[in-house]
């Protein structure tokens, strides 16, 4: 394996048995993997370090068995490509919801993380991306990610940009919530994993750096969610209650056509949508 660079984790220790952990879940996060060049966070005694190829060749996930032999040489913390194998675009959509820790301190907290996890969603569904999946991301907030069909699939550029104008729409209407302005202070939407990162953290996957799992929000309900409920012990207990990562299908619509129009005229059309279907009760 060669080593990219070393990294210092918040939690050391790995709180349960990692390859009995990824043969509970792996299975469900396959399909997040298969035909992607995959990053790996591996922890070894030695430390921590992020791996992008073995032997000069990319890493690539297929496979169940794939999986459990990257995680028994140290795997654990998995990361894909916004692109499948030989394509130049992006197939895949994702958008950040950065909170700071202060925010999983109290209900008005978490509540205030769903406002703006929620606005972002519906941000997507205003533009016709209704099949979606939000997730903890393990460490700092949220992700709202999907699926393109291979006919959507677009360049890197034109995602970004449609996801800029989806989350400017998903600011401006948070601004209603004028009761919850202060904590939403402590929330950044953005869009890094896709245009900087160009990999995101497969679901399920433990986090390298707080041990905890990157688990997907059942009816995207993050007011109800709890950092306990990351607990990779609690997540391999019963990896059945996140079944419905499966039920996630490739979204099929014309992007480039919809983004041409201004991105103002997009903006406020999608805020529109937002206000009219955001619900603070789940």
């Amino acid at each position: 394996m060669k080593s990219v660079r070393r990294l210092n984790p918040v939690v050391k220790r790995v709180p349960v048995d990692p390859i009995k952990y990824y043969d509970s879940v792996g299975e469900l996060m396959l399909d997040f993997m298969v035909n992607r060049t995959t990053q790996v966070i591996v922890q070894q005694s030695s430390g921590v370090r992020l791996i992008r190829s073995i032997e000069g060749k990319p890493i690539v996930i297929n496979s169940i068995n794939d999986l459990k032999s990257l995680v028994a040489q140290g795997g654990l913390d998995f990361m894909a490509s916004v692109k499948p194998i030989g394509s130049s675009n992006v197939d895949v959509l994702v958008a950040d919801i950065k909170v700071k820790q202060v925010m999983f301190n109290t209900p008005e907290g978490y509540l205030t993380m769903h406002i703006a996890s929620n606005a972002v969603r519906l941000g997507f569904e205003a533009m016709g991306i209704s099949s979606v999946l939000m997730y903890f991301d393990g460490m700092n907030g949220f992700k709202v990610f999907a699926r393109l069909h291979q006919q959507s699939a677009i360049e890197l550029k034109n995602a970004s940009r449609l996801l800029r104008i989806i989350i400017d729409a998903a600011e401006r209407a948070m601004k209603r919530f004028s009761r919850f302005s202060e904590l939403m202070s402590n929330v950044t939407l953005g869009v890094n994993t896709l245009s900087k990162v160009k990999a995101f953290r497969v679901p399920l996957s433990i986090h390298w750096s707080t041990k905890l799992s990157a688990i997907p929000i059942p009816h995207f309900c993050v007011k109800n969610f709890s950092l306990m409920d990351a607990e990779p012990i609690k997540t391999m207990s019963n990896p059945t209650v996140y079944s419905f990562m499966r039920n996630l299908k490739p979204n099929s619509m014309d992007l480039t056509q919809l983004l041409a129009d201004e991105d103002y005229v997009l903006t406020y059309r999608i805020k529109a949508h937002i206000l009219s279907g955001i619900r603070l009760e789940c």
